[in-house]
């Protein structure tokens, strides 16, 4: 059973439903990543999903397209409560309908994680959603290469802790 989340979000049933493919990871890191997240409001996960945002294009090295930029564009103005969360979920529909038709795999799974990251100001923990995608991509890149899985992680918790 998944650890549940002090809002009865219980994110670990949520990423092991299949809805993300088995990843090779390091469930401690994961774990540290998801602890870090616990007190975090609303709004500095949005932050988070953002810089995380910002860091699976750099590298994955995918271009920001108009409709990725639409992901941090909703984001930034639900923060600034100039958007509603309906709003941040149709942009994350749009992201994720090209997610289905892109035939790169690693610009779907990014398109993906900035669906998640629109998703945001709709429920917090679509921002930890998104570190998955950022495993799946390094998988993706670098198979069976757990030093790079383990640098993820660290990113992640340290963009994490910087918000």
């Amino acid at each position: 059973m998944g650890k549940i989340i002090k809002d009865g979000f219980a994110f670990m049933e949520y990423v092991n439903s299949g809805l993300i493919r088995k990843t090779d990871d390091i469930p401690e890191l994961k774990n540290k990543l998801i602890m870090f997240s616990e007190p975090k409001t609303h709004i500095e996960m949005s932050k988070y999903a953002l810089l995380l945002g910002e860091h699976i294009l750099n590298i994955s090295g995918i271009e920001r397209s108009s409709a990725i930029e639409e992901c941090f564009t909703i984001n930034s103005k639900w923060q600034d409560r100039e958007a509603k969360f309906q709003d941040a979920l149709q942009i994350a529909g749009m992201i994720n309908s090209l997610a289905r038709e892109e035939k790169n795999l690693i610009k779907a799974k990014v398109l993906r994680a900035m669906g998640q990251v629109a998703a945001t100001p709709h429920v917090k923990w679509h921002s930890l959603v998104a570190s998955e995608y950022a495993i799946v991509i390094i998988n993706l890149m670098y198979p069976k290469n757990f030093d790079k899985v383990k640098e993820e992680r660290e990113i992640q918790i340290e963009l994490m802790k910087s918000v």
